[in-house]
């Protein structure tokens, strides 16, 4: 039996601000919003040509403060071709929280991370 990565999901408190953080600032792609009963909604999240949504955001209705992140989550990361361009794009659309600022690791990666509308880590690693 084979295994194959789907997606990653986690709970947010206003879902068109966090829709519009992975789209427009991002560049990612709304696939779908799926309704849940009348408890909650589904927004399923891809990355250009992926005919996978790899980011599920769920939202419940009834809920009106933050979650709380958890010890155990680190963040989501994201390949990019030019690492510079997308901090100086982010920058520009304001808004976006930086946690760190382009920068090389000891073995060589570079790599930087901002926290979306809720707060969660997203890393972005440049690959050539």
């Amino acid at each position: 039996m084979a295994v194959r990565y789907l997606h990653t999901c986690y709970r947010v408190l206003d879902l068109d601000r966090s829709i519009d953080f992975y789209t427009n600032k991002l560049g990612l792609e709304l696939v779908r919003k799926v309704p849940i009963g009348e408890e909650a909604t589904n927004a399923f999240i891809g990355v250009p040509g992926d005919p996978e949504p790899r980011l599920e955001l769920t939202l419940n209705h009834d809920r009106e403060t933050p979650y709380e992140l958890g010890e155990g989550y680190s963040h989501v990361a994201f390949a990019v071709e030019d690492l510079d361009a997308l901090a100086e794009r982010l920058e520009r659309a304001g808004g976006v929280e930086f946690e760190s600022r382009p920068h090389a690791i000891s073995t060589g990666t570079r790599l930087f991370f901002v926290r979306d509308p809720d707060g969660y880590r997203i890393e972005f690693v440049e690959r050539r």
